[in-house]
């Protein structure tokens, strides 16, 4: 937030310090923010190197032509004929959720905890058709809170320059923890890869619809080939599937569980939504592929959620050549960075920016009706990134967060009381909630 308030004075871009030896040079303006997000600058390897040994050189972390060449391979995976049957498994999935629900009425809980296990489910499914009832579990979900430790553990090590240094870090008690949890975690995806690689060793039908199911994303990733013939190693296929896996699963249960919260602290918001899917959905089941365009004001209250609360709260970028920031409606002086510069966009201040948005902390859905969004520049709103690293995986997130949200919206109202427990943000890799999103349910 205090980030967010140097907008005020400085439009368009500041200066971050990460420790005493880096420095960023960090957009905060939809203008400043495509020229970064257009040019041919990679990934800022000072500080995505500390994310390979989770995630190897998967999309998030790899440059140059091996991301080219993977970002090539992997589109088709989230073509909309490959997602469409993942609607089926998002609506199972919130459904299970609901279940559990049913029995929290009128007590304030941690909806982020249920959210962040039914994202997992799902991914899990829609990866690699690998089921597993992990929301009825009871005990604390050992791999859920090693994924979260990876994301902590390495914001720590980020912020503290003598971790940066390998042997230091890894004889450090914050590397030994980070060790344990990889182990867990890596331990995990090896299992279900495994798991999937024999089955479809002895399937016959994987080729085209595997017998009329789904296409899940493993599916895609042992079968594509390059132009020269050339598939996915087991390594890369290990890299994109933890990719995908974990820092999919997270951000999509980030994003559910605070458009939940945003339309419990606006019931007004709430109860048009819920009108909505009455009038679309009807008295069937389950949300289906064709209803998810016609929940416009649901979209536009995800969409104004993001807003306020990108999931992922920056990014950070290295220059390959010199880029110049200007700006064409304020009176700030011209930037030039040198070639080898760190340059970055903070979203969650970008979205707050006075200079952008009209009373920026109001939530508002109406800011993303087509008439509002064709008056405001495509740049301005950036959960998803843009240019062409933008998230590969931006339709499967809002596709499941529209569902997950719809689903419960329509079994619950949520409320929060003075009794309720304050909701405070944490920023991270990732915008949390400090100690979880505490939230009332009454069922309708």
């Amino acid at each position: 937030l205090k980030r967010a308030q140097r907008t005020i004075s400085s439009p368009a871009w500041v200066v971050n310090w990460f420790g005493p030896l880096l420095a960023e040079a960090t957009s905060h303006h939809a203008e400043t923010a495509i020229t970064l997000l257009s040019s041919s600058a990679s990934k800022n390897e000072h500080l995505y190197k500390f994310l390979r040994p989770w995630l190897g050189d998967g999309l998030l972390v790899s440059n140059g032509k091996k991301w080219q060449r993977n970002r090539h391979l992997l589109t088709p995976a989230f073509h909309f004929n490959i997602l469409k049957p993942y609607a089926q498994i998002s609506n199972d999935c919130a459904k299970t959720m609901i279940t559990k629900w049913t029995k929290k009425t009128g007590v304030a809980f941690d909806i982020y905890t249920d959210v962040n296990q039914m994202t997992l489910d799902t991914m899990l499914q829609c990866a690699m058709s690998f089921k597993i009832e992990r929301q009825n579990e009871k005990e604390k979900n050992i791999y859920l809170q090693a994924v979260r430790d990876l994301t902590n553990l390495t914001m720590e090590r980020i912020t503290r320059p003598l971790l940066h240094i390998e042997p230091i870090f890894w004889l450090s008690s914050t590397g030994r923890k980070y060790k344990e949890a990889l182990e867990i975690v890596q331990g995990q995806t090896n299992r279900v890869i495994q798991e999937r690689r024999a089955e479809l060793k002895t399937s016959k039908e994987v080729k085209v619809t595997r017998k009329g199911k789904y296409i899940d994303f493993l599916d895609i990733l042992l079968q594509t080939k390059d132009e020269d013939g050339v598939g996915l190693s087991m390594q890369e296929i290990r890299d994109e599937v933890e990719t995908f896996l974990n820092e999919g699963h997270e951000t999509t249960a980030i994003g559910s569980s605070w458009t939940i919260y945003m339309l419990a602290m606006n019931p007004e918001c709430q109860k048009k939504c819920r009108e909505e899917l009455s009038d679309v959905i009807k008295d069937k089941e389950d949300i289906e592929w064709s209803d998810l365009k016609k929940l416009q004001y649901l979209t536009m209250c995800v969409k104004e959620t993001l807003r306020l609360r990108p999931p992922v709260p920056a990014i950070s970028r290295l220059l390959d050549q010199p880029l110049t920031f200007k700006s064409k409606t304020h009176q700030v002086p011209e930037t030039t960075l040198e070639k080898g510069s760190i340059a970055g966009v903070n979203i969650f201040a970008l979205h707050r920016n006075v200079h952008v948005w009209e009373d920026p902390e109001v939530f508002d859905p109406e800011r993303f009706n087509p008439e509002n969004t064709n008056q405001r520049s495509p740049h301005a709103f950036l959960p998803f990134s843009a240019g062409s690293r933008n998230c590969i995986g931006r339709n499967f997130a809002m596709n499941e967060i529209k569902i997950a949200v719809g689903q419960v919206l329509r079994k619950f109202e949520f409320y929060i009381d003075d009794e309720t427990p304050a909701t405070k943000m944490a920023t991270s890799m990732v915008l949390r909630a400090k100690d979880g999103i505490m939230l009332k349910l009454r069922a309708i």
